[in-house]
C-alpha cells in the first residue's frame, strides 16, 4: 500500500439512518473548525496560555498516536516511508490542515521529516480572533504529527514548527525529528506533553489566585505605609527607603539627569548606577544586575523616573508593591511641583515688577526682597541668555537652577534672566562662560547667545543693565547663529555710547555706502557674506581661525572674502579698509538690536 492510495471515500463509513460515521471502524464526529476555535479561546481564557497549549498538544498526540495504531493495522505497508507519509496524507483528509512533505530522510534510528502545513484551522482561527504573537500556534497539529510518528517510527519523535502564520510569517513550516537527535532549545516542549490532572490544574490556579491575592493585601498595607509618611510631613528620601528596604532592592528616583532621592543596597549597586548612567546607553541588565525604569507621571506631565536595580527580574509580588509605591511618589512629586511653581511664579512676578520699577514704594519692596532674599542694597547687573531650539529654554532653566542654587534665576520674554550681585567686569565673562559651559555639558545638541549687562548701583536701574544684556544677546545672536557665544557691556560700552549719542541717519547713510550692498545680497539670497565677513574681521584677518570659526575650508573662505570684496566699498588688505568694515559691521547689528 502505498500512501498517494488513500481515498477519503474508501476509508469513511457513513450510515444515513443511524448517524453514525466510522473511520477505520473508529466513529467519527463532524465538528467546525469555528467551534473548536471557540473551545481553544474559552480553554485559554480559562486555564491560561501555557496550560491549554499542553493540553491541546496531548490532544493532538493522543489523536495521531490512534491514527497510526489504526492504518498501520489495516494496510499492509509498501515501506516504512510511505506508512509515514500515510500519516500527512490522513491529516489532511479529515479537513484539519493540507500537509505538503517536503524532506523526508530515515537513517537507521534517526528521523527527519519536514513539509508545509496550509489551511491550517488552527493559524486561520488564531489570526481572525487574536492579534499576530511571537510563537507559534498550531498545537493541536504539532501534537497530532508527534503522536503519529512515534508510533510509527518507535521512537521518540518531536515536532516543532520553524515558522507559523500565527506568528507573522508567510507559511506554516513543521520539521520532525527524533528525540535523540534534536537540538535542545527544540526539546523544551517536551514538557507539555507531561499529563496533568484538571484537579491539578485547579489545584495551581487556586493556589495562584490565593497567592495573588495575599500580594494584593500586602501591596495595599504598604501603599497605606507610604501613604502615611506622606501625610506626616516625611522627606520623599523617608519614602525611597521605605519601599528599597521592603523590596530589598537598590531604589532611584531622577529626572533628566538630576537624582532626586536614592536607597542603596549596597556600594557595588550604587557604583553600579553610576557607571550605567555615565554609560548613556539604555540597557536592562548590566554586570549581572537587572535596571528597570518606571515613568512617574501625572496627567501627560513627566515627574521623573523610578529605577529598581537588583540581582534578579521584578517578580509579580514586588511588581505589584512598585505600581502602588508610584501612585504615593506621583501624589508627593506633583504637591511638591505645585508647591515650587508657586514660589517660582512669585519670584518672577517680583523680580519683573522690580525690573520694570513697578514697585515704587520702598517698604514693599524691602518687604518682598527679604522674603526672597534678595539684596536691594547691593550693586547688581543682569545676564540675559537665549536658547536655541526655544522650546529648550525650560530644560536649560532646570539646569542652571542646580548648578547654581544661589543665582536668581527666572523666565522674562522668553530670555532665562540671572541676576548677580557685586560681580565687576573683569569677572563676568568668566561666570558667563561657565554657564555656557554647564549647559553645553548637559544639552550638548542646543545653542547658547549670552548677553550681560552694565552693574548697576540700584535695584531701580536694573531695567537699563536687563536691556543691555538683551541687545548683547540678540547681537551675539545675529552674528553667530549657528554657535553658542556670549558678550559683556564691556565689550560693546563704546559702540552702545556711540549710537545712542550719534545722528542715526549718518549712520545709516555710513554702513549703506560701506556695506549696504552687501546686506542687500544676504537678504536676496539667503546668504551669510555679513557674518563671514564679522568673524574675518574680529579673528583679525587670520584666515585658519576664520575658517574654524565658520566650518569653512580655506579655498571657500577665499571666495568670500573676494566676493565682499566686490560687493562692499571696503578694502581689507588696508588698515583703515578694515577699521570702516569692523565700524560698519559694528553699527548694523548695532542699530538692528536696538530696534533703528
Amino acid at each position: 500500500m502505498k500512501a498517494n492510495q488513500l481515498i477519503l471515500q474508501n476509508l469513511l463509513d457513513i450510515n444515513p439512518r443511524s448517524g453514525i460515521i466510522k473511520l477505520h471502524d473508529k466513529r467519527m464526529g463532524l465538528i467546525s473548525v469555528e467551534a473548536l476555535g471557540i473551545l481553544r479561546n474559552d480553554l485559554i481564557d480559562t486555564l491560561g496560555k501555557e496550560r491549554t497549549k499542553g493540553f491541546l498538544m496531548r490532544y493532538g498526540y493522543a489523536c495521531g498516536k490512534r491514527a497510526a495504531e489504526s492504518i498501520k493495522k489495516r494496510y499492509d505497508w509498501e515501506s516504512i516511508e510511505e506508512l509515514m507519509l500515510s500519516g500527512t496524507v490522513m491529516h489532511t483528509l479529515e479537513g484539519i490542515v493540507t500537509v505538503d512533505p517536503d524532506i523526508l530522510e530515515i537513517n537507521n534510528d534517526h528521523l527527519y521529516l519536514t513539509g508545509y502545513w496550509k489551511n491550517s484551522f488552527e493559524s486561520t482561527n488564531h489570526i481572525a480572533e487574536n492579534e499576530i504573537g511571537n510563537e507559534p500556534v498550531c498545537w493541536t497539529l504539532i501534537g497530532y504529527a508527534s503522536g503519529y510518528l512515534t508510533y510509527v517510527f518507535d521512537k521518540e519523535v518531536i515536532v516543532y514548527e520553524k515558522s507559523c502564520r500565527g506568528k507573522g510569517d508567510a507559511e506554516c513550516y513543521f520539521v520532525a525529528e527524533t528525540v535523540a537527535h534534536c537540538d535542545e532549545t527544540n526539546l523544551l516542549d517536551l514538557r507539555y506533553y507531561q499529563s496533568e490532572s484538571m484537579q491539578s490544574v485547579l489545584d495551581d490556579i487556586y493556589a495562584e489566585i490565593e497567592q495573588l491575592n495575599n500580594n494584593i493585601i500586602e501591596s495595599e498595607e504598604i501603599q497605606n505605609q507610604l501613604t502615611e509618611l506622606f501625610l506626616e510631613d516625611k522627606d520623599i528620601n523617608d519614602i525611597t527607603q521605605t519601599i528599597g528596604t521592603i523590596l530589598g532592592r537598590s531604589i532611584i528616583i531622577d529626572h533628566y539627569d538630576e537624582v532626586y532621592s536614592s536607597y542603596f543596597e549596597s556600594v557595588e549597586e550604587q557604583m553600579a548606577y553610576k557607571k550605567w548612567k555615565a554609560s548613556g546607553v539604555i540597557t536592562n541588565q548590566q554586570n549581572e544586575l537587572f535596571f528597570e525604569s518606571f515613568l512617574i507621571k501625572s496627567d501627560k506631565v513627566l515627574l521623573g523616573n523610578l529605577m529598581v536595580i537588583g540581582e534578579q527580574k521584578l517578580n509579580q509580588r514586588e511588581q505589584m508593591i512598585i505600581k502602588r509605591a508610584l501612585l504615593v511618589f506621583t501624589i508627593q512629586m506633583y504637591h511638591q511641583r505645585k508647591l515650587t511653581e508657586s514660589l517660582w511664579s512669585k519670584r518672577e512676578d517680583f523680580f519683573n515688577e522690580m525690573i520694570e520699577n513697578k514697585i515704587m514704594d520702598e517698604n514693599i519692596l524691602n518687604r518682598q526682597a527679604a522674603i526672597f532674599g534678595f539684596n536691594i542694597n547691593e550693586p547688581h547687573r543682569i545676564i540675559a541668555i537665549k536658547v536655541i531650539p526655544q522650546k529648550m529654554k525650560d530644560r536649560v532653566l532646570h539646569v542652571l537652577t542646580n548648578k547654581h542654587p544661589t543665582f536668581d534665576l527666572f523666565l522674562k520674554d522668553n530670555y532665562i534672566v540671572i541676576i548677580i550681585a557685586k560681580i565687576e567686569d573683569q569677572d563676568i565673562e568668566n561666570i558667563s562662560d561657565k554657564l555656557m559651559n554647564d549647559i553645553k555639558a548637559s544639552l550638548p545638541d542646543i545653542i547658547v547667545h549670552i548677553g550681560s549687562g552694565r552693574l548697576v548701583d540700584s535695584v531701580y536701574k536694573l531695567r537699563e543693565s536687563y536691556v543691555d544684556a538683551k541687545r548683547i544677546c540678540d547681537f551675539v545672536q545675529l552674528t553667530y547663529p549657528v554657535s553658542s557665544r556670549q558678550a559683556t557691556y564691556k565689550d560693546f560700552e563704546g559702540i552702545m555710547m556711540f549710537l545712542k549719542g550719534a545722528d542715526h541717519e549718518e549712520l545709516l547713510m555710513f554702513y549703506m555706502k560701506t556695506i549696504g550692498s552687501l546686506v542687500k545680497y544676504d537678504e536676496a539670497n539667503s546668504g551669510s557674506l555679513l557674518i563671514t565677513l564679522k568673524s574675518y574681521l574680529d579673528n583679525n584677518g587670520n584666515l585658519q581661525q576664520t575658517a574654524d570659526d565658520l566650518h569653512l575650508s580655506i579655498a571657500g573662505l577665499r571666495y568670500r572674502i573676494e566676493k565682499i570684496e566686490s560687493l562692499s566699498d571696503i578694502d581689507l588688505k588696508t588698515g583703515s579698509g578694515r577699521f570702516n568694515g569692523q565700524l560698519a559691521t559694528r553699527i548694523y547689528f548695532g542699530l538692528k538690536v536696538m530696534g533703528s
